[in-house]
């Protein structure tokens, strides 16, 4: 069936056509598709006396169908009375467009007038209804009450559910209760020495929290006035601030009214968000009405002042105050003050060492708001803002550090205790005790770097010929080295770019004379390491790991591991002493041979022997570090004397060996033979520790460096104590090793003579002027590269070491030799000097006491004419 629409004309005709007509009757009467009937409302009468009332709709009827060259359609009327009793009732719905609405009008009408009024036909009834529509239809209304009703209750529901998700989408950037009663700020952890000054920091944010009280109240004045003058009226948000913000934004003054309290929630609460937002804006309002809720406006002030940037990354007032005038914050003064207030608006803007100008620019605004909310007089007013800004500034780097190496070393110890504890070294707050005396450590790190710096200029002129180029005599003796060294350097690992062979990179890199100058002067550096030790109760007393930590991180008091030469002889001697030996048994000083099972001969030897008689008692032996006569002792040691097998000494390797584990010694050594002529390396700490047990009547106690770790608010999180332990050997056998170290400084006196003899820690007398009572020793190794010193009072025991950042660098060793390549020229110096510096700081702690001889204890004499011995058969009890 066709579903074009007629069109008027020809419904026109088709309406007016009689067969058209009479077929519509026959069609009525046969199926009575339009299904006309009258309201059952009275009697035909009546109803031609009254309007009609019925409505009709008119509806296509699907069933009839007309060839499309007819454009025809079939439609159906029903009476509205009817479609109240049908069981689906139906009102008038045209299925048609707006269309098919005229066109039915048009229909109705035409029909009206060409057609006689019959009841029966359908353009009379049609026409009917649509005048009595006309004449009784209401004029529609667009909404009804209960219309509006419904309209305001969709808006309200829907308000509600954009206004809950906003605050949802508003709370996931809101911090927790948890965070509010307790917020979390970065706050640097710093290391204390036991007199209380901060030796190291480590950080993240450079800051140190600080409370109120230490807060100098022109700090306070300064922020309320530039930033807040309302902060003590408002409950975190100003509202006549906020109200007035529009009269600023349309002047172009952008301003976002934020109070103190509204700035500290968005530095507290990260996640709140920097962004220009209005959630941004809606959170912190929210945030600081909740922390005006929970804190008072003190606690505000402190919390803010604490972690607020400020220039040169100093992160609170105290950092700032270290940083910019090296002092504590609450020492400002005002035109101080308002300098560092003054950076808070822009850190960058206003740095007062980078922007003076500005930064005086912005203080003198800062002061007149001062002025104006009364803080200052008029008169301070004009009188500051005429000064120039004047710092006294600490990069925030070294702002309290005395020790960067022995900072680091606490940093490793610290961060496993952290990580076993659930704490940030890094933000947390920790605040680090020690041992450290902050008056040695300042005294150790100036006597080792003013050291070092004589010790390198002569160690140049040493191995440089007159009128030569840079060391050009070690160059010459150690020709490899050069090569090795430029090997390390980047230029020769991109070399090979251009040149395929090792020697062609070689080749061309020397070509260029200052690159080869600058390696030559970066490999050849001397290193010292220092370090002191109370032999009471382990407490390390100063460290000084290098020469510079900024430009050499490698710690050499104890990362380095070194060949510890004859500062390992003490502990041969104090087993030969232990076992029985008094310290006059003799032994001849002239070199002897051992052989091994394949026939190899091991035979280490002086290379000067001194005069006078052959044997030599192991008191003058030990001061004059003697090889020799400690190799003859190994078999003695080992209970075969008179052998010359060199498997025979492994006995007394081990005696050795064990004894020094006993002392604190955990290097890896194996007890061969030699290891009683110091070829072990062990550490400087170690060794230092290890001569603490002599100095402390045989108890050897471990070095101990950390003492408490307290958390921010000051409760102890941990504590340390020496951990004492059982005697290593016995107080008699202690002291006369002390009494036989002491011959190092003091000399020995000669039985034959009765003069002293030379030895090798003199200098410690004679050119330091050391006379109080000290035992000590030196250390040499081969060819010169290690060289130590070690010496003990009853209060401290100090050691130092000195030798090549690289280990192929080393002293002169040619013949006849007598230049600084030696402990007693390189370390003994820098202890020497510490001793020196302390003694004369009035404001170090410094002893001049006595060692003390076990009670009831004689020293062992040698007898008048005694007959020397090469053995003693019985154990001598002390």
């Amino acid at each position: 069936m066709s579903t074009d629409k007629p069109y008027n004309d020809d419904l026109d005709r088709l309406l007016n056509d009689p067969e058209y007509r009479k077929k519509i009757k026959e069609q009525k009467k046969a199926e009575n598709p339009f299904n006309l009937k009258k309201t059952p409302s009275g009697s035909d009468s009546e109803s031609e006396k009254k309007p009609v009332s019925n409505s009709f709709s008119l509806k296509k009827d699907e069933k009839s169908e007309r060839p499309n060259s007819e454009k025809s359609s079939s439609f159906s009327l029903k009476s509205t009375s009817e479609e109240k009793t049908s069981s689906k009732p139906q009102t008038f719905e045209p299925k048609e467009s707006v269309k098919q609405e005229s066109f039915t009008h048009q229909e109705s009408k035409k029909e009206s007038e060409t057609t006689p009024a019959k009841s029966d036909e359908p353009a009379i009834y049609f026409a009917q209804k649509s005048k009595e529509e006309k004449l009784t239809a209401k004029p529609e209304s667009d909404f009804s009450f209960s219309s509006i009703i419904k309209y305001v209750a969709a808006l309200v529901i829907v308000g509600a559910a954009l206004g809950s998700a906003l605050l949802y989408y508003l709370v996931q950037g809101l911090p927790s209760i948890q965070e509010l009663e307790n917020p979390k700020t970065d706050i640097a952890s710093f290391v204390k020495s036991r007199d209380g000054e901060t030796l190291d920091k480590y950080f993240t944010e450079n800051r140190t929290y600080v409370t109120y009280e230490n807060i100098s109240p022109h700090v306070v004045n300064a922020l309320i006035a530039v930033e807040d003058h309302r902060f003590y009226e408002h409950w975190g948000i100003d509202m006549q601030r906020m109200i007035g913000l529009p009269y600023y934004w349309l002047k172009g003054n952008v301003q976002g009214g934020s109070t103190i309290t509204m700035q500290l929630a968005r530095n507290l609460y990260k996640k709140i968000g920097r962004q220009f937002s209005v959630a941004r804006k809606l959170r912190e309002m929210i945030t600081a009405v909740q922390i005006e809720r929970s804190y008072t406006k003190r606690e505000i002030l402190e919390m803010y002042l604490n972690t607020v940037e400020f220039s040169n990354s100093s992160f609170g007032i105290e950092a700032a105050a270290l940083t910019h005038y090296g002092k504590n914050a609450k020492n400002l003064n005002v035109i101080e003050s308002a300098t560092l207030v003054g950076t808070l608006n822009a850190v960058t803007a206003y740095n007062p060492r980078l922007s003076p100008e500005r930064s005086r620019q912005r203080r003198n605004t800062v002061l007149y708001f001062m002025y104006s909310r009364g803080f200052v007089s008029e008169q301070e007013y004009q009188n500051l803002r005429e000064l120039p800004i004047t710092l006294d500034y600490h990069p925030p780097f070294k702002t309290g550090r005395k020790s960067r190496y022995f900072g680091e070393y606490v940093r490793l110890k610290m961060e496993k205790w952290c990580e076993e504890n659930g704490y940030d070294l890094y933000r947390d707050g920790l605040v680090i005790y020690t041992t450290i005396d902050s008056r040695y450590q300042r005294n150790a790190e100036a006597a080792l770097g003013e050291t070092l710096d004589t010790l390198q200029y002569t160690f140049v002129k040493e191995w440089s010929s007159k009128n030569g180029d840079h060391m050009d005599l070690f160059w010459k003796k150690y020709a490899g080295f050069l090569d090795e060294y430029i090997e390390q350097t980047d230029e020769y690992k991109n070399g090979f770019f251009g040149y395929k062979t090792r020697k062609e990179v070689l080749d061309s890199l020397k070509q260029d004379k200052e690159f080869v100058l600058r390696v030559k002067k970066q490999y050849v550096k001397l290193q010292a390491g220092f370090t002191a030790i109370d032999p009471r109760n382990g407490h390390i007393l100063a460290w000084v790991g290098g020469s510079n930590f900024s430009n050499v991180q490698f710690d050499h008091v104890y990362q380095s591991k070194r060949q510890v030469g004859s500062t390992f002889k003490p502990f041969v001697y104090a087993v030969a002493i232990d076992n029985g030996y008094p310290p006059y048994y003799k032994l001849s000083k002239y070199p002897t041979k051992f052989f091994d099972r394949s026939g190899r001969v091991w035979s280490p030897r002086d290379e000067n022997i001194p005069s006078g008689p052959e044997f030599v008692s192991l008191r003058i032996a030990l001061a004059k570090s003697m090889n020799n006569v400690t190799v003859r002792l190994l078999p003695v040691l080992a209970g075969n004397p008179n052998t010359n097998k060199l498997e025979d000494l492994y006995p007394a390797a081990r005696k050795i060996l064990n004894f020094a584990r006993n002392l604190g010694i955990t290097a890896r050594m194996e007890p061969y033979p030699s290891i009683a002529l110091g070829t072990a390396e062990t550490s400087l700490l170690e060794m230092v520790s290890a001569y603490t047990t002599f100095a402390n009547k045989g108890v050897h106690i471990a070095p101990i460096a950390i003492t408490r770790i307290e958390d921010k608010e000051g409760n102890v999180l941990a504590e340390y104590f020496p951990e004492y332990q059982k005697e290593v050997i016995s107080p008699e056998t202690a002291y006369i090793m002390i009494d036989m170290l002491r011959g190092v400084v003091r000399g020995v006196k000669t039985t034959e003579d009765q003069k002293y003899a030379v030895a090798t820690g003199i200098r410690l007398r004679n050119i330091y002027g050391v006379n109080q009572d000290v035992a000590a020793k030196t250390g040499t190794t081969q060819n010169s590269a290690d060289n130590w010193f070690i010496a003990m009072m009853p209060h401290i025991v100090m050691g130092a070491w000195v030798g090549g950042e690289d280990r192929r660098i080393r002293f002169p060793d040619y013949a006849g030799y007598d230049g600084i390549g030696q402990g007693a020229r390189t370390a003994l110096p820098i202890v020497g000097e510490f001793i020196n510096r302390v003694k004369s700081d009035p404001n170090a702690p410094w002893s001049y006491d006595a060692f003390e001889q076990p009670s009831g204890f004689v020293m062992p004499e040698e007898p008048v004419e005694s007959p020397v011995k090469t053995t003693v058969k019985k154990r001598v009890s002390w």
